[in-house]
């Protein structure tokens, strides 16, 4: 995994990008994944718009993409075709977190990305994020 600790050694750390339109969302995703060992940077975007933008001008430093689904100007779904085009970014994995738990809507998320990462629902267990995210880190 990598960590902080490796910027002491010149290695660069690898970047989470988290791109929710709720402050208070990405500030719990953060605090869950630092209080539980997760020592990666994190990057913020507001929308799928700000997403792409931040992703543009990071993405070879981006080692994960945590994306809400409803948001404005851009959503989810939107976000993700758009970069599954374009083959730098293509292969980021990204785990969906959002409040919609239908079925059909899970469905949906892995047709528009058949290798997305993960999909959960909020509210989320902590302990199911945190041992997703370590997973995908390694």
């Amino acid at each position: 995994m990598t960590t902080v600790v490796e910027k002491a050694t010149g290695e660069k750390t690898l970047k989470i990008l988290i791109v929710d339109d709720s402050l208070m969302d990405r500030k719990l995703l953060m605090n869950v994944l630092r209080k539980n060992g997760i020592t990666n940077e994190f990057l913020e975007a507001v929308d799928g718009e700000q997403g792409i933008k931040t992703l543009s001008a990071n993405y070879q430093d981006i080692r994960l993409i945590m994306l809400d689904w409803q948001m404005p100007k851009m959503d989810g779904i939107e976000f993700m075709k758009s970069i599954l085009k374009v083959p730098e970014v293509s292969g980021i994995p990204i785990v969906m977190i959002t409040a919609s738990s239908s079925d059909d809507n899970k469905k949906f998320a892995y047709q528009v990305n058949p290798k997305l990462a993960g999909y959960i629902v909020k509210p989320f267990r902590p302990d199911q994020l945190v041992e997703m995210v370590k997973a995908l880190l390694e």
